[in-house]
């Protein structure tokens, strides 16, 4: 193989390997934050989950929580993604159990407390990015 040839195919398979190791492009916040406060809307007010909680309105909810987060991640940064995936848990696990009964989230109390915390946690997040 030619010398220049050689260095074309080093060049083309180091910009691949450049590309691939760079993960996918971060939104900017504008465009991202429809889609958290889509996210968000999901949970009903827990007022409305009844006592017992209505277990078709949880399967609903977790269906929903699962539908939309798709578009959640990659979120603008790095610490919005960790944040995004404990609310995502936290999101989940309340509504798979209906009412959850885990070791951290033993009510949905708990779980609708760390929701807001988490939430208040992106938010910040957010802000201080720029």
């Amino acid at each position: 193989m030619p010398t220049a040839l050689r260095t074309v195919t080093l060049v083309v398979v180091l910009l691949a390997l450049l590309s691939a190791c760079s993960g996918p492009e971060r939104p900017d916040a504008a465009n991202w934050l429809p889609h958290w406060d889509e996210e968000i809307a999901v949970i009903p007010p827990q007022d409305d989950l009844g006592d017992p909680p209505d277990k078709a309105l949880c399967q609903d909810t977790l269906a929903l929580v699962r539908e939309k987060n798709e578009d959640l991640l990659p979120s603008p940064s790095v610490t919005v993604d960790d944040l995004v995936t404990e609310w995502i848990e936290v999101a989940e696990a309340a509504f798979f159990d209906c009412p959850p009964e885990g070791e951290d989230i033993d009510s949905f109390d708990a779980a609708y407390e760390e929701l807001a915390r988490i939430q208040e946690s992106v938010e910040t997040a957010l802000s201080s990015e720029g």
